[in-house]
């Protein structure tokens, strides 16, 4: 488990070419710009979630360059392919896509994805194996206001959000996605749980999710949202260009802050670290147990993964932000900078874990539309 007092410090960058941010723009890249179907080269896709594909442009490129120069009579072909989690998931149990490394933005997504495919196949082997999924990278969930904003209000916790929130006099303007449809607002209500029940996430049981004062307390932390959506790449977007006057609150991962933080219109954002905790987005890697992957990609699958686990990788993900799980690997004081970037060095607030209840996580969604805005 990650511990909430490590010390982790680190890296070094990587370099972006522009062709492949292109590339990404429209949602696919492949070894030679120009897709390639011969029989002598082995394709492979990869689906991910979106808020990392800049850290994935990186990584494509240089793994490409790996690969050419310890392969060079087998040539390759990788399919890029940014999704939202829940997004994801569905995409492959409808056969949209079918991907051979998924990677969606928490480990949440893993056991629903069996379960469905269960259902979907009538049992056999799970189509993902949760124990050999690779996880390399984490961000925090935490709360994105202006740093201009935070000094009028002192946000500390969901608590305080909250108490903004049914604050007549203070123009509240909040935003997480939607928890059907994204990884972050899934992961912002539990943690909005929690707090409205004074239980720990990992403990919450239906009953939590029943009572009147808990559902009563979420609706006044919901009553000022202005803006649910699918993507949060897009709320932090759409903070960083609006301005103070059109977002003041909207629940991020940290690895965003560092995007938007310095170059938004209307001042500097800064995340806050909730003081009840905080969620942990892992981002697990996982070559799918399914039989549109032969023996081959699964090879070429193996390669990725295991040069996204080299240090220097790695090391080029915390540039945009992620922290690594490897806790010996240093971050680098100028990226993980509050003055600078609005994001700390170290978390000082507990780790939370995910409910231990299925059935609660099933249930998060449905209780959201009970109490949103």
């Amino acid at each position: 488990m990650m511990k909430n007092s490590r010390k982790v410090k680190r890296s070094n960058k990587g370099k972006i070419i522009l062709v492949f941010i292109l590339g990404f723009a429209i949602g696919t890249i492949s070894t030679n710009l120009i897709f390639s179907t011969g029989e002598d080269v082995i394709h492979i896709s990869i689906v991910y979630s979106s808020e990392k594909a800049s850290w994935m442009t990186i990584a494509y490129t240089n793994f490409i360059e790996e690969w050419e120069s310890n392969h060079p009579d087998q040539k390759i072909s990788i399919d890029m392919q940014p999704f939202g989690s829940s997004d994801s998931l569905i995409s492959i149990l409808n056969g949209e896509i079918f991907p051979t490394i998924w990677s969606p933005a928490s480990s949440i997504w893993l056991p629903f994805l069996n379960t469905k495919w269960a259902d979907l196949t009538g049992g056999g082997e799970p189509i993902v194996n949760i124990e050999e999924s690779v996880k390399i990278i984490y961000s925090p969930i935490v709360i994105a206001t202006w740093e201009s904003f935070n000094q009028t209000n002192n946000i500390k916790s969901l608590a305080d959000v909250h108490d903004l929130s049914i604050n007549p006099n203070i123009n509240v303007k909040m935003a997480h996605t939607d928890p059907r449809l994204s990884n972050s607002g899934f992961m912002t209500t539990i943690m909005a749980v929690s707090a409205a029940s004074g239980v720990d996430s990992e403990n919450l049981s239906i009953n939590d999710l029943k009572i009147t004062d808990n559902q009563n307390w979420l609706k006044e932390f919901e009553s000022d949202a202005i803006l649910y959506g699918k993507s949060t790449g897009f709320l932090a977007r759409y903070m960083k260009t609006q301005g103070p006057s059109s977002l003041n609150i909207v629940f991020l991962y940290e690895n965003l802050i560092r995007d938007i933080s310095s170059t938004a219109v209307g001042g500097k954002i800064i995340a806050i670290y909730p003081e009840e905790g905080t969620l942990y987005s892992n981002h697990p890697f996982c070559i799918l147990n399914a039989n549109w992957i032969s023996p081959e990609q699964r090879f070429v699958a193996q390669e990725f993964l295991n040069f996204l686990n080299q240090t220097t990788t790695i090391e080029s993900a915390l540039e945009y932000g992620f922290r690594p799980i490897d806790d010996s690997i240093l971050l680098d004081p100028e990226v993980f900078n509050y003055e600078k970037n609005g994001i700390a060095y170290e978390i000082n607030v507990p780790e939370l874990e995910t409910p231990k209840n299925g059935d609660v996580l099933l249930k998060i969604p449905d209780l959201w539309l009970l109490t949103k805005a």
